[in-house]
């Protein structure tokens, strides 16, 4: 494609957005089945609804069950004995996908089956498949039938600060624990798909050590080009861990957030930059179907922190004129949009 060539929008590729916080947007307070202007609860600005996914044509993406220790709200539970309130918080939010399905608002993604084909971007409910950060509201490993059975596909075992699971992001950069190697079992056996991003790199290393099931990076970036705080400082990949994941065959998603794009916190990032993401993910894995997008829209953040020029899905659409402009194909285009996810979920569901 040259690169002075505008793609008409009716022709763009449709998206599969690998990380949207959608049921912990609307337990917090947003209705997501009204226009974008009429959205209410946190974050503000707002970027998602329902229908300002579909104006974007974000066809598919990975839901989460969002579920972080300490924290207030309700999708928060206490650091140490609250496990029973985990799981209340993540069922709460599974409850909440199950009434928009029935609502006909989405469609659930349980098999490779149900996933839509790029060419199907009708207008019809989005298709999520669900992805649980944060796994403690699996109160043991031996609960993960259930939660299989209701529909969940990929678990990233952490969060931030940690879980009974794993080691997260923050300090004291905790490994697997016991709990979490039985979960990691449990989760091969059902053919289920772990996702790093969160863990720290010593619960990483071992995930990679004692599991040869599917793994992705559902919302990271590249450490290598993010100068992170010291106190937060494994939040990202660095060359060693994308290159090792590019060697499983992992998708990587690029996260939106401007704080992990963006070393000033004064500034929003630009597009350039989140395209130099891309591309570092593409030049350390050597391969193209490594990156995708893995957005965070609305998760904690509002649309004012996104890159500047992205203030809703419909502007995603500048990332793919970036790097088309700089030299990638039409084929890799639409690979980053939605068939790197496809194709990664189509070999690993079930």
């Amino acid at each position: 494609m040259n690169a002075n060539t505008t793609t008409p929008e009716d022709a763009r590729s449709p998206w599969f957005d690998g990380h949207l916080d959608l049921a912990c947007i609307a337990v917090e307070g947003r209705d997501l089945s009204v226009p974008l202007a009429e959205a209410v609860g946190p974050p503000q600005p707002a970027s998602i609804t329902f229908p300002s996914l579909a104006e974007g044509r974000v066809i598919a993406a990975m839901g989460t069950i969002f579920t972080g220790p300490g924290i207030g709200g309700p999708c928060g539970y206490p650091k140490l004995e609250g496990l029973a309130e985990a799981e209340q918080a993540g069922v709460k939010q599974l409850e909440q996908y199950h009434h928009w399905e029935q609502a006909g608002l989405i469609r659930l993604v349980r098999s490779a089956a149900d996933l839509p084909k790029s060419d199907t971007a009708d207008g019809g409910p989005i298709s999520i498949c669900l992805l649980m950060e944060g796994a403690d509201p699996i109160r043991e490993p031996d609960d993960l039938q259930r939660w299989y059975d209701a529909g969940l596909r990929v678990i990233g075992m952490s969060w931030s600060c940690g879980t009974t699971y794993a080691g997260g992001n923050l300090p004291p950069y905790l490994p697997l624990t016991t709990r979490g190697e039985q979960l990691v079992m449990g989760m091969d056996r059902l053919g289920m798909i772990h996702d790093v991003s969160h863990l720290c790199e010593r619960a990483t290393w071992r995930l990679l050590e004692v599991s040869d099931g599917p793994v992705i990076a559902s919302h990271s970036n590249c450490r290598a080009l993010i100068q992170e705080p010291d106190w937060h400082q494994q939040r990202h990949l660095p060359d060693e861990l994308i290159r090792a994941l590019g060697d499983r065959g992992a998708v990587i998603g690029v996260n939106l957030c401007s704080a992990f794009l963006e070393s000033d916190e004064s500034k929003r990032a630009s597009i350039t930059q989140v395209a130099d993401h891309v591309e570092r993910v593409c030049q350390v894995t050597q391969r193209i179907t490594a990156t995708a997008l893995g957005s965070d829209m609305d998760g904690g953040f509002p649309a004012n922190r996104l890159p500047e020029g992205i203030n809703r899905p419909a502007d995603l659409h500048r990332i793919t004129d970036e790097l088309s402009a700089r030299g990638f194909s039409d084929d890799d285009l639409s690979a980053f949009a939605f068939g790197n996810w496809h194709a990664f979920l189509k070999a690993h569901l079930p």
